[in-house]
């Protein structure tokens, strides 16, 4: 396993240096809500470490280690798939039998490698990130779980026990059949409290922050196309990491569309997806890769988003409406927490007509005034 490796002696202020592994079991989505710890660890003095996904961690600085998981790849051409209507059974099973089965099985004998390697006085990691949190325990090492679904409602009790069951056995760790080893240390929710579902309340090791601050990001040049042009508008279209490529046409309808907004529209579809690949926009579309949330978001009038708990808690951090597409599967479960609690307009993403984004940039006017 290829790993970049800092400094890590030296004290702050008489304070003993501690090493901070921050660990997350997923893409960017996973990482970032730990992204604002992180900073104030940095800020105090602490050495930290990353471990994750290779691809993700490339784009990733401030750490004085990092530990890849699998190999940086370059930028896929893939499809962007078949829409499928939303599936919440679906999406529990994916965090049974991938979350706490194949990917906690890897992850746990990544981490644990970290751990033995770089010695770490704490562990920090995504609440999907179950090797991890198996492995701080298998070494004996504090850990904090951070929360990354804002309603805590995709992990299920029963779709997990039976894997992570096994996964104890393993490593000759005790039986929990409640699971009850994921709550029992600090758990920190980045998310305001009225996003959490009520059926599923924080437990009492639990701490609500609410989100952190938005760091400045690099300039971009998409950024700098954004803010100029005449048209009255702006709008940023995201169907985050992973609903991209399960989008079927739903990219193509909503460029179809936004051209003719009076508005200039900055669409990210991921490193996933080739921009070649879709129906060349008109002159106020531009689509791009990615582009960094916070460097968009202070310039935009409206956000249309697949309804996650990142893309939609950055939105509304700034201020900014958001129309939020049925998507695919689980992700349900964050546009219901956006009715409830922020200026959001739902839209049916399977249905065929137009997303109601008129309709949010008036809402932008008349939350402005």
């Amino acid at each position: 396993m290829a790993h970049r490796v800092g400094s890590t002696t030296g004290s702050t202020r008489g304070r003993a240096v501690r090493r901070v592994l921050f660990s997350f079991a997923g893409g960017l989505g996973h990482l970032a809500p730990m992204l604002p710890i992180a900073d104030v660890l940095r800020g105090a003095g602490h050495r930290l470490g990353v471990c994750g996904e290779a691809d993700v961690l490339a784009g990733t600085e401030g750490f004085d280690a990092h530990f890849p998981e699998g190999e940086t790849t370059s930028p896929s051409g893939r499809s962007t798939g078949t829409l499928a209507p939303p599936d919440l059974d679906h999406e529990y099973s994916v965090i049974g039998t991938h979350f706490a089965g194949v990917l906690a099985a890897r992850r746990f004998d990544l981490v644990r490698d970290v751990i033995d390697r770089w010695h770490p006085d704490l562990v920090i990691c995504d609440e999907m990130d179950f090797g991890a949190m198996t492995a701080a325990e298998h070494a004996a090492v504090p850990r904090v779980v951070v929360a990354v679904i804002a309603s805590g409602a995709l992990t299920r009790i029963d779709r997990i026990r039976e894997p992570l069951g096994r996964l104890r056995t393993a490593h000759d760790l005790p039986s929990d059949h409640e699971c009850s080893f994921l709550t029992q240390d600090l758990v920190i929710s980045p998310f305001p409290p009225s996003f959490r579902d009520p059926d599923v309340p924080l437990p009492p090791t639990a701490v609500s922050t609410g989100p952190g601050p938005s760091l400045a990001s690099r300039e971009h040049p998409a950024i700098d196309w954004l803010r100029s042009g005449e048209k009255p508008h702006r709008v940023y279209v995201t169907l985050g990491t992973v609903v991209n490529t399960e989008s079927g046409d739903l990219i193509v309808r909503l460029l179809r569309g936004l051209h003719r907004l009076p508005a200039r529209v900055l669409v990210t579809v991921g490193r996933d997806i080739d921009p070649a690949t879709l129906p060349s926009p008109g002159g106020n579309v531009r689509i791009v890769r990615f582009v960094p949330q916070s460097a968009v978001l202070p310039h935009v009038d409206v956000v249309v988003n697949h309804g996650g708990s990142g893309s939609v808690i950055g939105a509304l951090t700034h201020g900014v409406p958001v129309v939020a597409l049925s998507p695919p599967r689980g992700r349900a479960i964050a546009r219901r927490d956006l009715t409830i609690a922020s200026p959001g307009i739902r839209a049916r993403a399977a249905r065929g007509s137009d997303v109601p984004v008129p309709a949010a940039l008036n809402l932008s006017a008349h939350t402005t005034e």
